[in-house]
């Protein structure tokens, strides 16, 4: 099976661009997680590898196998959809099993592997369930399990948890990577939750109006974005604008120097700003807790700022930050403002 490469890859539809251009490429055994807001194109690029939707230009490969013109149930997948597409009149067996069964295998042998998935998404006891009679998480288990039973090595899963509510979604990360992992599949997975693609993926795909902006690691794009985009759709950011003069300028109340010249947009995660007693002057215009940490929201000569913290700091009014943990970009040739919409 993968790995999987993506060559050029275009659709339109009309005059609508839902991919332009898009290179990948995805390696054995890596759980993948395509990011980005709703409409940037993640979910056509998914069924375009599925087979679901044709290109119009550019091509795939899935293990140096030209798959572009094959039609989905030739290109050795298994495809969880948003809706989990259980059929409502078979049991959690019969539904784990029916995939073997549409290939050719023996009603005994599909149920034996069938039985084998559903002990591996813990569902063994719920074998002769409807999915009616199933919770959505135990539901979305099962997709999973009918997928994989089929014996596929390539995985693919759209926004599989976005009907889950959180602490059921926190639960299933851990059980649908474990489960990826002890198989040895090759998982790309779908969605627009942060936190989600932060706990699952080996490597994160940050897409946007149709193209792939970043592809790295979870920590190499949260701390090194390539955009002011990405910066603030994997976590939070703050934006500054600065210049430099000889590679000196005033950022926040604070003097920096750096090796640049000119304007450029000065990018300060939330918990690298720390209230202090001393530094720039500031007014807290909000505070809320969020479970283990705090966020404040506070104006600095009317910029509005985010700041997070892991304890309440009561009534300190000032804003320090160290140099090295800022960000430096040019100012996008759109503007920021307009770099940051979704769409």
């Amino acid at each position: 099976m993968p790995p999987i490469q993506v060559r050029n890859v275009s659709k339109y539809y009309g005059s609508v661009k839902a991919l332009h251009n898009v290179d990948l490429d995805i390696n054995d055994g890596e759980y993948v997680v395509m990011l980005g807001p709703s409409g940037c194109g993640k979910t056509t690029l998914l069924k375009s590898i599925a087979g679901i939707i044709d290109l119009s230009s550019g091509s795939i490969s899935i293990s140096g196998q030209e798959v572009t013109g094959l039609p989905p149930e030739d290109r050795g997948i298994g495809f969880v959809f948003q809706n989990y597409a259980l059929f409502t009149h078979m049991t959690a067996l019969e539904n784990a099993s029916y995939g073997l069964m549409a290939r050719g295998e023996t009603r005994e042998r599909a149920k034996r592997i069938g039985r084998d998935m559903l002990r591996l998404v813990h569902l063994a006891e719920r074998e002769r369930a409807m999915p009616k009679e199933l919770s959505g998480g135990m539901q979305q288990r099962l997709a999973i399990a009918r997928a994989m039973a089929t014996g596929s090595k390539l995985l693919l899963l759209d926004e599989p948890m976005n009907a889950l509510d959180a602490h059921i979604r926190t639960e299933l990360r851990v059980e649908l990577r474990r489960m990826v992992k002890q198989l040895g599949l090759t998982a790309i997975h779908v969605t627009h939750d942060q936190e989600e693609a932060m706990a699952l993926a080996d490597k994160i795909i940050i897409m946007r109006k149709g193209k792939v902006l970043q592809v790295g690691t979870p920590k190499e794009v949260y701390a090194n974005p390539s955009s002011p985009f990405v910066a603030s759709f994997l976590g939070e950011a703050n934006f500054v604008r600065v210049t430099f003069d000889n590679g000196l300028a005033t950022l926040l109340g604070q003097n920096v120097k750096t090796k640049l010249e000119g304007p450029y947009i000065a990018c300060i995660r939330p918990e690298n700003l720390r209230l202090d007693h001393k530094g720039a002057k500031i007014k807290v215009t909000n505070l809320r807790p969020f479970g283990p940490f705090f966020k404040y929201d506070v104006d600095y000569n009317g910029l509005q700022l985010s700041v997070r913290t892991t304890h309440d700091h009561g009534d300190i009014s000032h804003l320090t930050y160290d140099p090295a943990e800022v960000l430096y970009f040019k100012e996008p040739e759109e503007g920021l403002e307009k770099s940051l919409e979704a769409v």
